[in-house]
């Protein structure tokens, strides 16, 4: 069934409202301009602890993206980097900047129709990668939806574009009610820059892997407004 004729498939989870945003995680993200080759994540969680509830409130401090992104600037190494080969590319990778090794690889030709496939190489050819036993599919929810949907390990989830870039959430189908499970805090409704906040269950496990929340973010931020409501 072609991905534009179903009805939006995040709005038929209503949001489990008694599940509260635990934090745990706390990233800036510096992503440059729309034709930069390269943008970095780096772990601000430390650095942000005072500004930030484990239950964060639904309005985020203004002081937060200032904090973050100095923070950054003083970290010795980022956590991820991307890269793509040229300005008109829609293939991006992302790398360990410590070893060098690819981690994942996204790529949205135009013909696609908003469409991401989301590759995670193994470590080795006698290994998976630890991050994805399978590629993430990331595209559309719906017919002119608002919100991106991509399956993980037979979990729905959906990233909500509710502002914008501005303000986007992670949520993950669960008993029929998506939960939320990370957030996306940008600098302006159009930019890239921001701070990616993750999140934990009660049991203080994460609702999912840091790299696939890197990755399939970078794939929203990167997805053209004609395919948005």
């Amino acid at each position: 069934m072609p991905i534009f004729s179903k009805p939006d498939a995040a709005s038929s989870f209503p949001v489990d409202s008694t599940t509260p945003f635990r934090l745990i995680k706390a990233f800036y993200v510096n992503e440059g301009t729309e034709f930069s080759l390269t943008f970095t994540m780096t772990d601000v969680t430390t650095a942000l602890e005072p500004l930030l509830s484990p239950f964060i409130l639904v309005e985020t401090p203004p002081s937060l993206l200032e904090a973050a992104k100095s923070a950054a600037a003083s970290a010795a190494t980022p956590t991820l980097q991307f890269k793509r080969p040229n300005r008109l590319s829609r293939t991006w990778t992302a790398l360990d900047p410590v070893s060098g090794h690819v981690v994942a690889e996204s790529s949205n030709p135009l013909w696609s129709l908003g469409k991401w496939t989301i590759k995670f190489p193994p470590l080795n050819p006698a290994s998976i990668s630890p991050h994805s036993e399978h590629d993430i599919i990331l595209h559309p929810a719906g017919v002119a939806a608002r919100a991106d949907e991509f399956v993980k390990d037979s979990v729905p989830c959906f990233w909500d574009m509710l502002d914008g870039r501005r303000l986007c959430k992670l949520y993950r189908a669960s008993d029929g009610k998506k939960v939320e499970t990370a957030r996306f805090v940008g600098a302006s409704v159009r930019g890239r820059e921001g701070v990616l906040l993750i999140g934990e269950d009660d049991q203080g496990e994460r609702r999912a892997d840091e790299v696939v929340v890197m990755v399939t973010l970078v794939a929203v931020l990167n997805r053209s407004d004609s395919f948005r409501a």
